[in-house]
């Protein structure tokens, strides 16, 4: 749990202007705006313990323990049933209880543990380390805790490397954004990103 930023918490209007030239302007600046406010709250990618924002996925740990801490540890490895259950909110409910269950988790095993949260502004999950470019996810937890400007980074990464995602980002195809993003339960999160995007839209003119 120890803070490890080195730089600005938060992106400029020119960490913008260069995601979309490294995007190849195919991506309109304010889809990637979008994605930064509704994935971050609209807050910066750290949080008030200067750590990056996070989301504890008890199912995703889970998965990659292979369920042997379902018995003994049910706040930590659980099925999942719905996009936010009571294990989920009891994790998640703050900051600190958000870094606290990682910490448990970590303790456990380290390398499910981060493969298990969702990571900075753009709450990627540590499981997709791999295409953000990263060969370890030890680099790719420093640099989600250095600053705002990696995990932009990391988060284009992904999309040059998702060749589906980037294809709705082009087309403004809000409904298949969020379920590529988010999966199948992805709730609203269609919705806040059109009506986040159409907002910023309005802003320009």
């Amino acid at each position: 749990m120890a803070p490890g930023i080195d730089g600005a918490v938060s992106l400029t209007e020119q960490d913008f202007t260069e995601a979309w030239e490294n995007l190849n302007r195919r991506v309109e600046l304010n889809i990637i705006k979008a994605f930064s406010i509704v994935e971050s709250g609209g807050r910066s990618g750290f949080n008030a313990l200067n750590l990056p924002i996070i989301a504890y996925e008890g199912h995703i740990f889970r998965k990659y323990t292979k369920r042997k801490y379902d018995q003994t540890h049910p706040f930590l490895s659980y099925k999942y049933v719905k996009k936010a259950g009571p294990e989920w909110q009891k994790n998640d409910i703050d900051q600190l209880s958000a870094w606290n269950t990682l910490a448990k988790a970590y303790a456990l095993d380290a390398e499910a543990a981060i493969k298990s949260c969702s990571w900075g502004m753009f709450q990627i999950m540590g499981f997709n380390y791999e295409s953000c470019g990263y060969k370890d996810l030890g680099t790719f937890l420093k640099d989600m805790k250095s600053n705002a400007g990696k995990q932009l980074n990391a988060f284009l990464h992904l999309c040059n490397k998702n060749s589906s995602l980037l294809s709705v980002m082009v087309n403004k195809d809000f409904y298949n954004m969020a379920f590529n993003y988010n999966g199948s339960d992805f709730g609203d999160y269609d919705v806040k990103i059109r009506r986040t995007y159409e907002s910023l839209e309005k802003g320009r003119r």
